[in-house]
């Protein structure tokens, strides 16, 4: 099940518009504007969070001067 927002349908409190598609039509939908969740289709896709590479250099050993 997919979903849009709004729609004429009341799910969790606010309105909906939902399809039911087959497993291999799933990519489709969502290309076409639908979504997995409620929350997504009020909110938009959740992006996930970039990961923190690194820095060179950074470890944490103090670094000391060379006489």
């Amino acid at each position: 099940m997919l979903y849009k927002h709004p729609g004429p349908h009341k799910i969790q409190g606010d309105n909906f518009d939902y399809i039911i598609v087959d497993g291999d039509k799933v990519y489709d939908a969502i290309k076409d504007g639908w979504f997995r969740t409620t929350v997504e289709a009020k909110t938009g896709p959740v992006k996930p969070k970039p990961k923190k590479s690194p820095v060179s250099g950074s470890g944490t050993r103090k670094k000391t001067k060379v006489k």
